[in-house]
């Protein structure tokens, strides 16, 4: 498998030069952006997106004879225009689901929700441009978060079973010259009560852009996304990891760059420079959900400029009616540290971050069909030793209008490969399987859950996992978030280096830190 890997690598520069130079045909299809029981909740939203994406939004009405729904989708949109709304509305934060004209016209109802995303609607802030208008002021939204942590047990090292924190987060966006130039910015504060590095504070995003019809550039502080499966998210390389703040992986650090972006019949073509790195972050040794030794703060790089290298990225994708592609390729110092074990000076093992250089070639690629979603990643990545590849893949139903009602219930099933197996140092999913059910009621209050599991097939371990949240009035907005771990070997009494070397101790770490997270958020 890496040897079909390292080819398809060598000669990715090629299979790209010919995709660009072949013609793509354009498809009339919208970007549907999510469905209110309110007309004037919809009416809002779309005024707001209207004013964000300098796009003249539709508001639809669909009656499928057991309720009224107010749609909010875009105009019927070339592929060209189609590519650049889609990618501001990632950069933007906005979920979105495409939604074709055929299917919009045999099943209306059906074609809504086949495809969609979970995603949380916060309270919009007050509207500054009315829709199809050309001029956008200022736009500045806080959030405030307040956060307990309840643990099953006391952690291996008796750490506390209680954890509070709380947030602030502020989203600005400016935008003059008809949106063609913006300035986006988002810091955000955490401060908790156990762990002293989780409180810390971050810009995650500062970047100004101009943009024009068939290029942009951005040039700052920004957060990138790559990938389509649910659980594991494989090839998402350009950010780092901020792991205090959840164990998932879903929560970035800013990245600096300058990305200069094409919009062609033929696709998008990112190009990214990447200036400078950012460490992963790791909880202390008061914090939970942490490895059993300390992390040091002083990392060692393969590269002689250390955190200073300008790493390299570029992505091409596409669409071709139910189908998307992506393929990219980055070389630079990893995201992903190997953790070294060494001696501190009271002669107790501490971790020291160790970040190699890798060259990464890979793909990421969806097909709807219906009801149907089936979901591909892949790469092939030198760095770690030899050069290895690793997939994941999956696919997803959505049953829509379950058992009678007006919820939808999506069924996840994924499965991750890693050429390494045991030698896999990195990560914990080598040869595992993801199950998982997502509802949604489809209610005022956009009552959200997903409820997964991800099992490993060769040691029998295995957490679960827990993600609902529920608005509450306009402005607030409650969330759950829990995770249970189990199948797996405890920690030894005393902590040997066997445990970073047996690979039937990977999980043992986190196998006393079950939890259940409530946060509270306000938007302001």
């Amino acid at each position: 498998m890496s040897t079909v890997f390292a080819v398809l690598g060598k000669r990715y520069f090629l299979i790209l030069g010919l995709l660009l130079a072949c013609p793509m045909p354009a498809y009339a299809d919208r970007v549907a952006f999510g469905a209110f029981e309110s007309a004037q909740n919809a009416e809002n939203w779309a005024a707001k997106l209207s004013g964000l994406f300098d796009h003249k939004m539709v508001v639809t009405v669909i009656d499928d004879q057991e309720r009224i729904i107010y749609r909010v989708t875009s105009q019927n949109l070339t592929a060209q225009a189609y590519s650049r709304m889609t990618r501001s509305a990632t950069a933007s934060g906005v979920r979105y689901w495409r939604v074709g004209e055929a299917a919009l016209e045999a099943f209306p109802a059906r074609a809504e929700k086949s495809q969609a995303a979970a995603r949380i609607v916060p309270p919009s802030p007050p509207i500054q441009r009315q829709i199809g208008q050309g001029q956008t002021a200022g736009q500045m939204q806080w959030d405030l978060g307040l956060q307990t942590r309840l643990f099953a047990h006391k952690g291996d090292l008796q750490q506390d079973r209680a954890q509070l924190s709380v947030s602030a987060q502020l989203e600005y966006f400016r935008g003059w010259d008809n949106d063609t130039r913006s300035i986006t910015f988002t810091p955000f504060l955490r401060l908790d009560s156990l762990d002293s590095k989780r409180s810390h504070a971050d810009v995650r995003e500062l970047f100004y852009s101009y943009i024009q019809d068939t290029w942009d550039v951005h040039v700052g502080a920004k957060r990138v996304f790559w990938g389509v499966t649910e659980f594991n998210h494989l090839i998402d390389v350009v950010n780092q990891t901020d792991l205090i703040e959840n164990l998932d992986g879903e929560d970035k650090l800013g990245q600096p760059m300058v990305q200069f972006s094409t919009v062609r019949p033929w696709g998008v073509l990112d190009v990214y420079a990447l200036l400078g790195f950012r460490e992963r972050t790791y909880p202390g040794v008061d914090g939970r959900l942490r490895l059993p030794y300390e992390v040091l703060d002083e990392a060692r790089y393969e590269s002689g400029a250390e955190q200073m290298r300008t790493d390299l990225a570029i992505r091409w994708s596409h669409y071709l009616g139910p189908f998307e592609l992506g393929l990219h390729h980055f070389s630079g110092t990893s995201r992903e540290p190997m953790l070294l074990p060494e001696y501190a000076v009271d002669n107790e093992v501490v971790l020291r971050p160790y970040y190699p250089i890798i060259d990464q070639t890979g793909i990421d690629a969806q097909a709807f069909y219906g009801d149907w979603a089936f979901k591909l990643e892949g790469f092939t990545r030198s760095g770690y030793g030899d050069r290895y590849a690793s997939l994941s893949g999956g696919l997803e139903r959505t049953l829509v209008g379950v058992l009678g009602s007006r919820a939808d219930f999506g069924l996840v099933l994924e499965y991750y490969w890693d050429e390494r197996g045991d030698a896999a140092v990195n990560t914990l999913f080598e040869h595992d399987l993801a199950l998982g059910g997502r509802l949604s009621l489809n209610d005022f209050a956009d009552t959200q859950a997903l409820l997964g599991v991800i099992y490993d097939t060769q040691y029998q371990d295995y957490v679960m996992t827990l993600e609902a949240s529920r608005r509450i009035g306009n402005n607030w907005l409650l969330s759950l978030e829990g995770r249970a771990f189990a199948g797996g070997k405890a920690l030894p009494t005393p902590l040997g280096l066997n445990v970073l070397e047996g690979p039937d101790y990977k999980s043992a770490w986190l196998q006393q830190d079950d939890y259940l997270q409530v946060e509270f958020k306000k938007f302001l």
